[in-house]
C-alpha cells in the first residue's frame, strides 16, 4: 500500500473491543466503522499486531475504498491472550470476532485479507466454520508448516525485519516445530469462496510454491498472482515496495466480491 493512501483522509480512531475466544482466551480487535455492506477483516502473520503500522496503513487504505474494517490480534499477540499455535486454534479466535462484528454491525459479509501464516488462519475459518464469507485475499500465504524453508541472506535481513519488531516477542509454543497444527493445503479444499493469492517470487521467507499449492488445490473463482520484484519482500512490506503491481490487483479483487 503506498504511504499516498495512508495520507488523503485521517485514519478514524478505531474501537477497540475483546471477545471471548472458545477456550475463553480474549481476542482483542480493533473496528474502523465506514458503514458499508461488507466488512474487512485483516488477520495478520505471526509477529504482528494489529496496531504495527503495516497495519495501520492497511486500515487506511481499506478504509478510503469505503470499507468497515477490523483488525484482530492473533492469539499470543499485542492485546489478545493465550499462545500462538501456528494454526491451530486460531480460526476459532478469527471466527468468534467475525460472529461479534454480525451481531454489531448492519453487515451482509466478511472479506478476509490475510498476510503469511494468518492466512492459512483464514483458510481454516473460512472451512471450518458457517460465516457469510464473501471472498479471502491472502498475501504470502502458507501452504503448510513444514514445507517453510527460510532463505537467510545476512546482507538483506535488515530490509525485512526491523529491529523494534523484532524485540517485541509474541507468545508463542517453543515446541512449535513439532506441535500439532492445521494445513491449509488441506483446508483449502473446503473453502468454497472466491480466493486471490499474492506472493512475490523467491519470497525470503515463505516461498512462492505456497501460494501454487493453494491454488492447484482451491476451488473457482481463484487467482493467483506472483510479482516478480527484485527483493524477495514478504507478506506486508510488499504494500511499501511494490504499491504499483499489489495496489490494482487489490483493489480489483475487493471490487469485484465485496460490495461497498
Amino acid at each position: 500500500m503506498s504511504s499516498a493512501h495512508a495520507t488523503l483522509h485521517p485514519l478514524p480512531t478505531p474501537v477497540t473491543v475483546t471477545v471471548s475466544s472458545f477456550d475463553t482466551t480474549p481476542i482483542a480487535y480493533d473496528l474502523y466503522d465506514h458503514a458499508s455492506r461488507s466488512l474487512v477483516l485483516v488477520v495478520p502473520g505471526f509477529w504482528r499486531d494489529r496496531r504495527h503500522p503495516s497495519m495501520v496503513r492497511l486500515a487506511s487504505h481499506l478504509t478510503e475504498l469505503g470499507y468497515s474494517t477490523a483488525i484482530l490480534d492473533p492469539r499470543g499477540h499485542g492485546d489478545s491472550g493465550g499462545t500462538y499455535g501456528f494454526n491451530l486454534f486460531e480460526h476459532y479466535d478469527t471466527a468468534v470476532v467475525a460472529e461479534d462484528l454480525l451481531h454489531r454491525l448492519p453487515i451482509e459479509s466478511i472479506t478476509i485479507v490475510a498476510l503469511s501464516y494468518g492466512a492459512s488462519v483464514a483458510i481454516s475459518t473460512a472451512a471450518r466454520h458457517k460465516l457469510p464469507i464473501a471472498s479471502l485475499l491472502l498475501i504470502s500465504a502458507v501452504a503448510d508448516f513444514a514445507k517453510i524453508v527460510p532463505r537467510f541472506n545476512p546482507f538483506t535481513l535488515h530490509r525485512h525485519i526491523a529491529l523494534s519488531q523484532a524485540l517485541k516477542r509474541p507468545r508463542f509454543d517453543w515446541h512449535f516445530r513439532t506441535s500439532p497444527k492445521l494445513r491449509a493445503i488441506d483446508d483449502v479444499r473446503d473453502v468454497h469462496a472466491p480466493i486471490c493469492l499474492i506472493h512475490v517470487k523467491n519470497d525470503w521467507l515463505i516461498g512462492h510454491d505456497h501460494s501454487l499449492a493453494l491454488y492447484e488445490a482451491a476451488n473457482e473463482p481463484k487467482e493467483l498472482h506472483v510479482i516478480d520484484i527484485p527483493g524477495n519482500y514478504h507478506a506486508d512490506r510488499i504494500f511499501s515496495v511494490a504499491a504499483s503491481e499489489i495496489d490494482p490487483v487489490f483493489g480489483e479483487f475487493l471490487r469485484r466480491y465485496t460490495p461497498v
